[in-house]
């Protein structure tokens, strides 16, 4: 008997099962609490980088964080594959993390050796919002590493 891929509907739910797994897997292995409390609130110009704008897209289930590198030598820090940022409602306490899809990776930028951060470049970070609780106009508050910025509007 000649065995039949999955459908495609099918197809996608396993890769958006496969792709909550990873996040949650994440979840496990990264702690915010721990960094939060040690770091000291900072601005985005403190860590190399100019905020573009953070908005709701893909009908408000992603949240898109633009942002333009001013210094190169402070942003490298924000750059790094192993810094894991979160994105935290100021006013609920929701987090929301970056997604790593099996083949595409984390939906972010980062700087490696072939592709150093380059100045005045806009990058992105694109976060889940699987329940679409975030909206516009609340504050949220970034930890990425030991740095914290408060206040982040979402537009």
């Amino acid at each position: 008997m000649k065995q039949s891929f999955p459908s495609s509907c099918c197809r996608l739910a396993l890769v958006a099962l496969v792709s909550c797994t990873s996040v949650t897997a994440s979840l496990a292995q990264d702690s915010p609490t721990a960094a939060a409390p040690a770091a000291s609130p900072q601005r985005l110009e403190d860590l190399g980088v100019e905020l573009v704008g953070i908005r709701l897209s893909g009908a408000d289930f992603l949240i898109d964080v633009r942002y333009r590198v001013k210094d190169v030598a402070k942003a490298q820090a924000l750059m790094e594959r192993k810094v894991h940022p979160v994105l935290v409602n100021e006013a609920t306490g929701d987090r929301y993390y970056v997604p790593q899809a099996p083949k595409l990776g984390q939906l972010r930028q980062s700087a490696t050796a072939k592709q150093p951060v380059q100045l005045d470049k806009v990058y992105f970070m694109l976060f889940a919002n699987p329940d679409r609780k975030l909206r516009s106009g609340e504050k949220v508050t970034l930890h990425a590493g030991e740095s914290t910025v408060r206040g982040l509007l979402v537009q």
